[in-house]
């Protein structure tokens, strides 16, 4: 078990990383990115092209970068795996509403079943933290 929580971090450490450098510091060719999900919705592009022209892209990328960084270290990668429940959802819910595409949805989706494997394997140690018991509601 221990194995295969090992080969799953650093499949999506290397995927983020690679995400994260992608919109970080390599440049954005629209007719390229077209190309390659041609058949992605055409409101897609739209959003996309809005996300990279207002910069937003960039703090996206920050992140994916930040948490495929955490998640190579044994000490940092649950924190890594928390912060990317958010990410993964947005991604894969830009998919599922803009792009419509499945092969991009089917992958997001394996993404979010990845990371909540890591995060369930260590349920006893986030529990205390986020679930801890209260003397009231408010």
């Amino acid at each position: 078990m221990r194995i295969v929580a090992y080969i799953i971090r650093f499949l999506l450490a290397f995927l983020f990383i690679y995400a994260g450098i992608e919109k970080l510091f390599l440049p954005y060719d629209p007719s390229v990115f077209r190309t390659d999900a041609a058949e992605a919705h055409p409101l897609f592009f739209t959003y996309y092209d809005l996300l990279q022209g207002s910069g937003y892209l960039y703090f996206v990328g920050f992140f994916q970068l930040l948490c495929g960084l955490l998640l190579i270290f044994r000490r940092t990668y649950l924190l890594g795996s928390i912060m990317l429940v958010p990410l993964i959802l947005c991604l894969l819910m830009t998919h599922v509403f803009f792009s419509r595409y499945p092969p991009f949805i089917l992958f997001d989706s394996l993404m979010l079943a990845l990371n909540l494997f890591l995060l369930f394997g260590r349920y006893n140690e986030w529990k205390t933290v986020l679930l801890k018991k209260e003397n009231s509601w408010i």
